[in-house]
């Protein structure tokens, strides 16, 4: 027996002392070789390897590449060539794990990885970096591993990069033809002002890349719940279908593309003397993507205005993306719109139609910051469009029309009946002795807007309330707001209702009595009116001589149909 047990130790110790001594014998060029076929065979792209190889079994086989460079040519009619070097590539496998059947039987790190992608013709498209990603529990027995990783997605402009942190637990079957994702944390920096946390879980098939997957994220926005699949070889290549319950767009701007960078912009113009160029329309992202998007909304949230009931469905293929609508509840009114963008061309293309039916003018004119002027309903519809290569261009390029007809509207900035009963109180020398209403109550409210050559043209504007019924034009320019209007009011003998001394007599009916309006459309409302008195008087003194002439010429005509009679009788 006790020969046996040292004939048995001896083996065990030569076994123990080849497994330590087989790494001196290894050729590393015939590993690497080796891996070259491999990587040949399998994607038909080269791998190469200029740090070398170390190796060691126990207590663990271990495998470090150093400095390896891997270059894939496109994988399919739809992929593109890739290029990655990578500082190190770590590979650990627990021989006892292995002979025992364990599942879990070792890890992989990857440190210090950029990744190159390339467009259809051969230039850089997208550059990434995956400073350390782990693979922990590795196995093909479709059971959990877990995964961390950091990427930094650069930016071709020089701008910081958009850095993705992950962990989860993932899992893949024996063939690899599938990834199955248990649960995938990732923290995104960089993107917006803030992070953007999202869980990911579900299905990846890897021939042909397809993806089902539940989405969870939580930006600064607002939260987000939704479904997330992606067809490398279909259209929509990216499908997205989420819901919310409030949802901030202005807060999923890229950082300094708001208010901050508009006041940088303004300090420098105002520091040098030199006015920036227009920024370009951000087009490139539209170019090649192909996405469908569904959103369901409590509220979603633009440029100050909330739309409540939200419903969005958008398409984004071939350059050109087409919001079939977006309908919901915006200032009491109910909101139908659809809008396209083409970027095709260098100058982008836009279209917009749509309408808004019993919008609240008090809580939309409060939205632009002109509270208490107006109240009632009006229903607004619109078909505009414009193109440029600027969003400057896109502003002055505007060409189209937009419809307000009011319905039981009262002006309660200003009171028209008062107005018009001061003027003619005026000229009839007299005090106006009865309270006088405090806003106008709006019988009749149209009016058309027109867009061409930078301006927006006021136009058709049809204003009517009990004794006075005003029309007229105007003009603002869209590059700094500024305005000037000419309306005309003509008055009845409804006025005198109000009080005997603004009573209209034959003579003030035939008179324009005009109102001219100039500003800033983003002033003060209630400073931007005033009756044109001396057109006013003008015209009195006009229609008097006019009145005068006419009597004497009656007077004249008389006396001379007179004489006639007495020189040549009956």
């Amino acid at each position: 027996m006790v020969i046996l047990l040292t004939i048995i130790g001896a083996v065990v110790a030569l076994v123990l002392l080849a497994l330590v001594l087989l790494p001196v014998f290894i050729d590393e060029s015939a590993i690497i070789e080796l891996a070259q076929e491999q990587v040949r065979s399998a994607t038909g792209g080269e791998l190469s390897i200029d740090g070398g190889v170390e190796l060691s079994v126990l207590p663990k086989l271990i495998v470090n590449l150093e400095d390896a460079a891997l270059d894939l040519p496109p994988q399919g009619p739809d992929g593109t060539r890739m290029l990655a070097n990578v500082d190190e590539v770590g590979i650990e496998l627990g021989l006892i794990a292995l002979l025992l059947g364990n599942p879990e039987v070792g890890e992989v790190r990857l440190l210090g990885t950029d990744l190159t992608m390339f467009d259809t013709d051969g230039e850089p498209s997208t550059e990434i970096q995956l400073s350390k990603l782990t693979v922990e529990g590795l196995n093909t027995a479709n059971s959990p591993m877990r995964i961390n990783g950091q990427v930094d997605l650069l930016s071709p402009d020089g701008a910081p990069p958009i850095r993705v942190t992950m962990t989860g637990s993932v899992r893949i079957p024996s063939d690899f033809s599938k990834i199955g994702i248990d649960s995938l944390q990732t923290d995104i920096t960089g993107a917006l002002p803030d992070a953007i946390k999202t869980t990911l879980s579900g299905e990846v098939n890897l021939a042909p890349l397809q993806a089902d997957l539940a989405l969870l994220a939580s930006t600064p926005g607002g939260d987000i719940d939704g479904d997330l699949m992606y067809a490398a070889t279909g259209s929509p290549q990216i499908d997205l279908t989420f819901t919310t319950e409030r949802l901030d767009l202005d807060k999923l701007s890229p950082p300094m593309s708001g208010d901050q960078g508009a006041e940088d912009e303004a300090a420098r113009e105002e520091e040098t003397g030199i006015k920036p160029p227009p920024l370009p329309v951000p087009v490139g992202p539209l170019k090649d993507l192909d996405m469908r998007l569904a959103v369901t909304a409590d509220a979603l949230l633009s440029n100050g205005q909330e739309v409540t009931d939200a419903q969005l469905l958008l398409r984004v293929v071939d350059g050109i993306s087409d919001l079939k609508y977006l309908r919901g509840v915006l200032h009491k009114g109910q909101l139908d719109t659809t809008l396209q963008i083409d970027v095709r061309k260098p100058a982008v293309e836009v279209d917009l139609e749509g309408s808004l039916k019993g919008v609240d003018i008090d809580s939309l004119m409060a939205s632009l910051g002109s509270e208490d002027m107006a109240a009632g309903r009006v229903d607004i519809d619109w078909e505009i469009e414009t193109e440029g290569v600027t969003t400057d261009d896109l502003k002055m390029g505007l060409d189209g029309d937009i419809n307000l007809n009011g319905r039981n509207v009262k002006i309660t900035a200003v009171s028209m009946q008062e107005m018009m009963c001061n003027a003619i109180a005026q000229v009839n020398q007299e005090k106006i002795t009865n309270p006088m209403p405090e806003v106008t109550d709006v019988s009749v409210l149209k009016m058309v807007v027109t867009f061409e050559d930078g301006k927006a043209q006021l136009a058709n504007l049809g204003v009517a309330t009990k004794g006075v019924a005003l029309g007229g034009q105007g003009v603002a320019a869209l590059d700094d707001l500024k305005f000037q209007t000419r309306f005309v009011a003509k008055v009845n003998e409804e006025l005198s209702e109000l009080d005997k001394a603004c009573r209209v007599e034959e003579r003030y009916a035939a008179v324009d009595w005009p109102i001219r309006c100039s500003g800033v459309l983003t002033g003060d409302a209630k400073e931007w009116c005033a009756l044109d008195l001396d057109s006013i008087v003008r015209q009195l003194l006009e229609n008097e001589a006019r009145s005068e002439l006419s009597k004497q010429a009656d007077k004249l005509g008389k006396e001379a149909g007179s004489l006639l009679k007495n020189l040549f009788g009956n």
